[in-house]
């Protein structure tokens, strides 16, 4: 079995028989399925906000593949696959975002270390599927997070939830491929899907599945932690900036330097470098120490706050005592907006499909050159009444969505 292997050749070892073996039945157990195998911290506060709302319940993490996330998340994570076998469970609940159109080739690039990676990116065709196999028990182009509970004898009659989730990706997906026929099979089969964006709702439809709009469940993260916002991490007020790999590898140290520059200057804050998640294909700290570097020549009156945690609450309670989220993650986004925080987001078009949904007052698809004035737009709008209102309902809604969803089925 995979149930102790990591997702890289060091391997985990066996301690003992699997608490999700053992456990007792008293408790409704629940099966949390999604990206909890690598460090991306919006994915890992999806994993501990939900087991806030289950709480009283016995809680496993499953995935695509396993890994030992007990220093991000406390936990270990198993391939759901194996833990779709071992047992019967009384709830399958899938967790949330953009995971519609990944298949487990697709998440084994993000989730193995970065020389396991290259491996796995110069194995070919056939070397992916065995890889794949291997590690997931799926194949390589079967959905990474959406679990196939049917194929599971002691789970073909267990309910699936899929709260907080991005499809539209899946549009994209070639009609008649594997990971389309088993995505679309497992969506019309839940018995509840939520979605985060319009355009979500719309695939839904397009396969005859009805599916609830609300807002991301991250919204409620100023509800269900207010206690992160007094958190005392920086005696100088500063700014948080994020951005991915792609964006700092395709407009260039110096010109991020430059526009960080003019904002640190017009709005008197110091910038802090966060990086949303060190997976392959997230966010680079070499990118960043580049950027600092040429920031440092170019402006040497302008210090930087560090961030080294990668808890991601904590992560969270960097951006809630912030004066303003810029970045092209769309968690930082959302956790600015929970917190009633200015918040401008650069370039991303997944970012901006949900802005464009629940927060459209504040600046999205910004470019480097045009970040200074979004900035004073970002300041504005925060400071209007509607926009603050606005805030609080996302919230709202997100907290009571996912409350109304335990209520029904747990």
């Amino acid at each position: 079995m995979r149930l102790w292997l990591k997702h890289h050749s060091g391997g985990v070892e066996p301690e003992g028989t699997p608490s999700y073996l053992s456990q007792s039945t008293a408790k409704a157990s629940v099966l949390l399925v999604g990206a909890y195998e690598r460090d991306n911290f919006g994915d890992l506060l999806f994993y501990q906000l939900t087991k806030d709302y289950l709480e009283g319940s016995y809680l496993a993490a499953g995935s695509v593949i396993g890994a030992d996330m007990r220093p991000l998340l406390g936990t270990r994570v198993y391939p759901h696959s194996d833990l779709l076998a071992a047992r019967a469970w009384d709830l399958v609940w899938v967790v949330g975002g953009e995971i519609g159109g990944v298949d487990t080739e697709g998440a084994l690039a993000m989730s193995l270390t970065e020389a396991d990676g290259s491996i796995f990116d110069q194995s070919g065709k056939r070397g992916k599927g065995v890889i794949a196999e291997f590690l997931s028990g799926a194949s390589a182009q079967s959905p990474a997070y959406f679990p196939p509970v049917a194929n599971f004898p002691l789970n073909t009659h267990t309910p699936v939830v899929m709260n907080s989730i991005g499809l539209s990706n899946l549009f994209e997906t070639e009609p008649g491929s594997e990971h389309g026929d088993a995505a679309h099979a497992a969506i019309r089969n839940a018995a509840a899907v939520v979605v985060r964006d319009t355009a979500s709702q719309r695939f839904a439809a397009s396969i005859g599945k009805t599916a609830t709009l609300s807002p991301d469940m991250v919204h409620a993260i100023s509800l269900r932690h207010p206690e992160i916002a007094q958190r005392r991490l920086n005696a100088e007020p500063y700014f948080v900036f994020q951005a991915n790999a792609h964006l700092i590898q395709l407009h260039g140290a110096e010109a991020i330097a430059r526009s960080i520059a003019r904002v640190a200057r017009a709005t008197n804050l110091r910038p802090a470098f966060f990086l949303a998640g060190t997976a392959r294909h997230h966010d680079r700290s070499d990118q960043y120490d580049e950027v600092k570097s040429v920031l440092a020549v170019i402006a040497p009156e302008i210090p930087t706050v560090g961030i080294t945690t990668r808890d991601p609450m904590l992560l969270a309670s960097y951006i809630a005592r912030s004066r303003m989220w810029i970045g092209s993650s769309l968690h930082g986004r959302i956790i600015a907006g929970s917190f009633g925080l200015p918040r401008v987001s650069l370039e991303n078009r997944k970012v901006s499909k949900y802005a464009a949904t629940w927060d459209p007052a504040f600046p999205m698809d910004v470019s480097f050159d045009d970040l200074p004035e979004a900035v004073v737009e970002a300041f504005t709008s925060s400071r209007l009444p509607r926009n603050a209102q606005d805030s609080r309902d996302c919230a709202n809604a997100a907290d009571q969505q996912t409350q109304a969803l335990v209520e029904t089925f747990r």
